[in-house]
């Protein structure tokens, strides 16, 4: 296998991880948690360690997004990058990470479960994936069953994770790994982005800012992928130039003990079933201080306002 086939494969297993993410929610949270039983959890837990043989993951919208508790946070539109945008997206790399971005705006809306945002998004993020040539990925199929399913959160959290597995198979299908770099560099910028902008307090962020200092991996991963095709295609090598000021920002941290953690619920409840966890690294404190974390806000949001103008 070379190593652009290893990196393919690489991304198709960490998908069957969103498939079965679930966050801790308080009691103000909208979504309700993923269900699963205890075989599956079993099953997908040996998914994951056989996932750890093969190296260099690219980040996923629900990997980024599901380690973080919405419970006690408000919806909030004005982070998403309109719908209306989609027309201004015109050459391959703005459409392709356009299409990230909106992939993970879906996510969002589907984790809160907002009905027809999420609906608004999945057609946009159909929409966009036309023009970026990934005919089909998102089917009438798909559209039809969250239109039936628009009641059920889990339902339409784990068909905005299968919108994305479906564009990431077709890329896979199609070789085409450069467009896996321009979706997983879209989808890592706007779940930064969405990150930066829930820390109201740095002193009372921990766990927040814990996610952030994790990312250091997934971006590390990514840009060890970007670096392999940086000679075959254009669009990547201007991706690796944008994400320059955040990489460097990210190898000046110690990352700590804050990999990303994986465990099996062990209580069972008749309300709660068995499920499996997959969060950030609570035992590891965190390492952004205040002034690496308002460096990486500015980036952010600096790169991500830069993209969505088109």
């Amino acid at each position: 296998m070379n190593m652009k086939s290893k990196y393919l494969h690489s991304g198709k297993l960490l998908l069957l991880i969103p498939l079965v993410l679930a966050t801790g929610c308080k009691s103000g949270c909208n979504r309700a948690p993923g269900k699963i039983d205890e075989q599956e959890a079993s099953e997908i837990v040996q998914r994951i360690e056989a996932m750890k043989q093969v190296y260099h993951l690219c980040p996923s919208p629900a990997e980024m997004l599901s380690v973080i508790d919405f419970g006690d946070m408000n919806f909030n539109a004005d982070l998403l990058d309109p719908v209306s945008n989609a027309d201004r997206y015109l050459d391959t790399k703005s459409t392709t990470l356009a299409l990230g971005i909106y992939a993970t705006d879906l996510a969002y809306c589907a984790i809160f479960g907002r009905h027809e945002e999420t609906l608004n998004y999945l057609e946009v993020v159909r929409s966009v994936s036309e023009k970026a040539r990934l005919t089909g990925a998102i089917d009438d199929e798909l559209v039809q069953h969250a239109r039936d399913n628009v009641a059920n959160l889990d339902s339409l959290f784990l068909m905005s994770n299968e919108a994305f597995i479906n564009m990431l198979f077709f890329c896979e299908r199609n070789d085409r790994p450069g467009t896996i770099v321009l979706l997983s560099a879209g989808s890592f910028i706007e779940s930064l982005y969405l990150a930066v902008n829930l820390v109201d307090d740095y002193d009372n962020a921990g766990y927040l800012l814990q996610h952030l200092t994790d990312q250091k991996y997934a971006l590390e991963n990514l840009m060890v992928f970007a670096e392999s095709l940086k000679g075959e295609d254009e669009n990547v090598s201007a991706v690796i130039e944008d994400l320059g000021p955040i990489v460097r920002i990210y190898e000046g941290l110690e990352a700590g003990s804050g990999a990303v953690t994986i465990r099996t619920q062990t209580e069972a409840t008749s309300e709660q079933p068995k499920k499996l966890v997959i969060g950030g690294g609570e035992s590891s404190p965190p390492t952004l201080s205040a002034k690496q974390f308002e460096e990486l806000r500015q980036e952010t949001i600096r790169l991500r306002t830069r993209l969505v103008e088109g």
